[in-house]
């Protein structure tokens, strides 16, 4: 009996796994962060160093991963419609504003949140 895992349920697996480790996943199974901290003025969803995260902030950064994947993935689907230009175009173009929105918001999370630049006078 020799069995073959599917490469396709293979990869994904092998993606969440670099997804769950890139977005602190260790992290927050070994040190169990607060989700949220409270502040004077309300609650602090990112905490604002470069060194700590709360848990709401490394599950937040481990989707926007996945959206950078997922935008990965659909630019190399696209090659597969050669012969229709359009869908193959369109694929591209979503597969790119969403590789744009992940760079974006990570960031504007690094420099403006955790480096502290937008803060400082």
């Amino acid at each position: 009996m020799n069995y073959r895992p599917s490469p396709h349920i293979l990869a994904i697996i092998l993606a969440a796994i670099t997804i769950f480790l890139l977005g602190g996943g260790i992290y927050d199974v070994t040190l169990k962060p607060r989700s949220v901290i409270p502040y004077s003025s309300g609650f602090i969803f990112l905490y604002p160093s470069l060194h700590e995260q709360i848990l709401n902030e490394s599950i937040a950064i481990m989707i926007v991963y996945a959206l950078g994947a997922a935008g990965l993935i659909l630019i190399y689907r696209s090659t597969r419609y050669m012969r229709n230009p359009d869908q193959a175009s369109l694929l591209i173009k979503i597969g790119a504003a969403l590789l744009i929105l992940t760079f974006i918001v990570i960031e504007a999370t690094l420099y403006l949140w955790k480096l502290g630049l937008a803060f400082s006078s």
